[in-house]
């Protein structure tokens, strides 16, 4: 046998044997000397809860920034549908009449259904000292809406603002609801609401003074020793403005509050002067009337002399103020004697050449302008009169001048009309405010008395600036067949203007001036200046008929080259024959 024990014991040479480690097992105890144990030193665990709880933050974070997202996405997607509907918001209603789900259309016929916003109009009656009534229109105030505006205004505050401010109006309609008033004086006309109440508080305080004032057509009678007191019309206008916005049309009636520490025997003479006093008001031309309007007598006082009478009088002596009374320069007489009638201008200008569509386009043009009246200061405007050339309109199309070509264009020949108008306002001595000349020249007007007009621009501008309204007479002479345009209005003095027109050669055309020189009803030169330059382009291609002429009313090779020294040579004066019946008369030195 080998000298191996098996039994896993110390052989004698101090070797230890091999133990199959599944041989070992728990052997009786040998007693023996007991062993020392080494000290057990705690093991260290790794640290399972702070990576727990790392883990944890971290999931959380996914966790919130998941329902973030969620929540994101569906405001998102709760603005997408809520700035798409084309339906007033839910929960919205209107003094108890829901509106929510519900188009324009529908909102407006639920609202006059129950009796809201069914009046065109409210009214506020104020009641004033002295028995002034005044009546506050809610609707010109801002401050009431009929039930198709209130509609509108029900559907503006869902979608009136951008998507995520619609949105947010969209959670708090549906969350809390929505109540609106069909007066919610968002838009407060406070010109218009300031206007009434002085007017108000004057008419007061002259009816407050009636017992001690007496104010006549020539004179103020005022009583020494009358009691002072005041309409506040700050305080008026908040109780009036508070009612309004809140839609509470009750009848409202206003006390007086006498002034702190006004005496018996003292007058503000400042104050009655700021009441009666009125500026002159010319008459103007109604239009629906077709008659001058009244005019205003402009009235006031000397302040310092009416102290001085004050002051001399005795308490209950009766002061008399005289007033000082200015007609304005234009009477509702004088003007009603004068309308239109002077006879400033009138020009022809000739269609022959002319398509049906061209003159069609002509015949739109002179009715939407025959019969305008400008009142005096008033600015006439071409395109804005006639509007956009379009064949819904009756236009049709046909010859004109376009960026330096002629084209087929919807309206074309309407300059002509343009041209002929420009005319008569020079000679009625009107005051030109926008004006361009053709790319070509027209054979209609001499050289530098044509204006033409395209959408939007350029444009044909003049303004009244007389004293008197004018009126524009428009039309096509079919048995002529000519364009006729006249200028009515009012020549008390007489005047009458010549426009003088030179050309010059250029090397691709001619460049043109004019210039208006007015006389008086003798003859004697009141002003001369120029007027306008032009510079037309001769023709390239065929042009729109009628045909322009192939050289300008002054032969281009008898004027001067344009320089700095040199001077256009004016064509001749002819001066057409008015009609005998007409005075004064509007002259002009060219023929077309």
């Amino acid at each position: 046998m080998s000298g191996k024990s098996t039994s896993g014991t110390a052989d004698r040479s101090g070797r230890n044997s091999y133990t199959a480690p599944e041989q070992r097992r728990p052997s009786s105890p040998v007693q023996s000397a007991p062993v020392k144990k080494a000290p057990i030193k705690p093991v260290q665990k790794a640290p399972k809860t702070k990576k727990q709880k790392g883990n944890g933050g971290r999931k959380a974070i996914v966790i919130s920034a998941v329902i973030l997202a969620l929540v994101f996405a569906s405001l998102v997607g709760l603005g997408v549908y809520a700035n798409g509907l084309e339906t007033i918001f839910p929960k919205v209603s209107m003094e108890g009449t829901q509106l929510a789900g519900m188009t324009v259309a529908e909102a407006a016929d639920a609202l006059i259904a129950n009796n809201v916003g069914t009046d065109e109009d409210k009214t506020l009656s104020v009641s004033l000292p002295a028995g002034i009534e005044m009546t506050i229109s809610g609707k010109d105030s801002g401050c009431y809406l009929a039930a198709p505006d209130a509609a509108v205004h029900a559907y503006d505050v869902c979608h009136g603002g951008g998507f995520i401010a619609n949105t947010i109006s969209y959670i708090k309609c549906a969350l809390s609801g929505m109540e609106l008033k069909a007066s919610s004086g968002d838009k407060l006309n406070e010109d218009y609401l300031h206007t009434k109440i002085d007017e108000g508080a004057k008419q007061s305080s002259l009816a407050l003074m009636e017992s001690s004032v007496d104010i006549g057509e020539t004179s103020i009678t005022v009583v020494k020793g009358a009691s002072a007191v005041q309409i506040d019309s700050d305080k008026l206008y908040n109780t009036v403005k508070e009612a309004l916005v809140s839609g509470n049309y009750e009848p409202i009636k206003y006390t007086a509050e006498a002034v702190d520490g006004a005496k018996a025997d003292e007058i503000d003479l400042q104050e009655l002067y700021d009441t009666i006093y009125e500026v002159p008001v010319n008459a103007e031309y109604d239009p629906n009337t077709k008659q001058a309007t009244a005019h205003v007598t402009g009235r006031s006082f000397d302040i310092d002399g009416a102290q001085k009478l004050w002051d001399d009088a005795k308490n209950g002596d009766q002061v008399v103020i005289p007033l000082i009374l200015t007609d304005p320069e234009i009477t509702s007489d004088k003007l009603n004697s004068m309308l239109f009638a002077d006879l400033l201008a009138q020009k022809s200008t000739t269609l022959a050449g002319s398509s049906s569509a061209r003159i069609n386009n002509i015949t739109h043009a002179t009715a939407s302008i025959n019969g305008l009246v400008l009142n005096a200061g008033e600015e006439f405007s071409y395109n804005k009169t006639l509007g956009q050339r379009t064949t819904a309109a009756g236009y049709q199309s046909a010859g004109a001048y376009s960026g330096g070509q002629v084209v087929q264009e919807v309206g074309g020949g309407i300059c002509q009309v343009s041209s002929t108008l420009y005319y008569c306002a020079l000679i009625s001595n009107l005051e030109i405010t926008e004006r361009t000349c053709h790319y070509f020249p027209v054979a209609y007007l001499p050289a530098g008395l044509d204006a033409t007009v395209s959408w939007p621009t350029p444009n044909f501008k003049f303004k009244n600036n007389g004293e008197y309204p004018i009126k524009i007479a428009a039309s096509v002479d079919k048995t002529s067949n000519t364009v006729v345009i006249k200028i009515y209005g009012s020549n008390p003095d007489g005047i009458r203007v010549e426009m003088t027109t030179s050309t010059w050669q250029l090397a691709d055309g001619y460049g043109a001036k004019s210039v208006r020189t007015v006389y008086d009803k003798d003859g004697n030169v009141i002003s001369s200046k120029d007027e306008a330059k032009s510079r037309y382009y001769y023709h390239t291609s065929p042009s729109p008929a009628p045909s322009p002429s192939a050289s300008p009313s002054a032969s281009p090779s008898a004027s001067p080259s344009p320089s700095s020294s040199a001077t256009p040579t004016p064509t001749q004066p002819v001066t057409p024959s008015p009609s005998t019946s007409v005075t004064p008369t509007s002259v002009t030195n060219v023929v077309a």
